[in-house]
């Protein structure tokens, strides 16, 4: 009987100089490892190259056509503010803001990249205008085109409004912008009303024709 083992067997683990051999699949699985780090080198390398967009755009806000659906609902004409050249329309809408007040609100982003809005609203309270400006504080007074207007200035957040009231209607021109800023906000706001041949604080008409920053610019 031998004492070397089963020759098929020796065969199989060794080569003929005594060397085991390697396990079988090792050579499979490394070159698959190999392939994998490849093929994420290469798809992080595509990601890292395709351009990215800072931010999403959204589309600008259609002031016009939410105020002919907002004249339903409110009592008096809301504005569509015109002569801001270079600005963007973010948002219109009319909504129930405090002390469930129904309130005109337009938002833009001026030429400068600042935030800023304009909240028109009837019979107001004081706790719907402490919201509207922030909780800022009195800071004097800005005439525009005749008319006073109170500041107020919310320093903690750079928080600037501009606020006037007649006839019974609050308009306040507020946000990131200065006052300068704000101002040009509270004359569009009136040219708006111009156009529309109404004065502030006119009762709303479904019927009457809401102007269009293009079509006065274009007149």
């Amino acid at each position: 009987m031998s004492t070397t083992g089963d020759p098929a067997t020796t065969q199989a683990s060794e080569d003929p100089r005594g060397v085991p051999r390697p396990a079988r699949g090792g050579g499979n699985v490394r070159s698959m490892v190999i392939s994998m780090a490849v093929i994420l080198g290469i798809v992080m390398a595509v990601v890292l190259l395709l351009p990215r967009p800072n931010s999403i755009q959204q589309p600008a806000a259609d002031v016009p056509n939410a105020a002919s659906g907002g004249v339903r609902t409110l009592s008096f004409t809301p504005p569509v503010p015109l002569g801001l050249d270079g600005w963007e329309a973010t948002s219109a809408e009319v909504n129930r803001s405090t002390d469930d007040i129904r309130t005109w609100h337009v938002g833009y982003r001026t030429a400068a990249g600042k935030y800023v809005s304009i909240e028109v609203a009837r019979d107001v309270t004081p706790a719907w205008q402490r919201a509207q400006i922030a909780g800022g504080s009195a800071d004097g007074e800005q005439t525009i085109d005749g008319e006073t207007w109170q500041r107020f200035l919310q320093p903690e957040r750079d928080r600037h409004s501009l606020v006037r009231e007649q006839g019974g209607v609050t308009v306040i021109a507020t946000g990131e912008g200065d006052y300068t800023v704000l101002g040009q906000l509270a004359r569009g706001v009136e040219a708006g009303w111009a156009a529309a041949g109404v004065t502030w604080g006119d009762p709303a008409d479904p019927s009457a024709p809401v102007p269009t920053p293009t079509a006065t610019a274009a007149a």
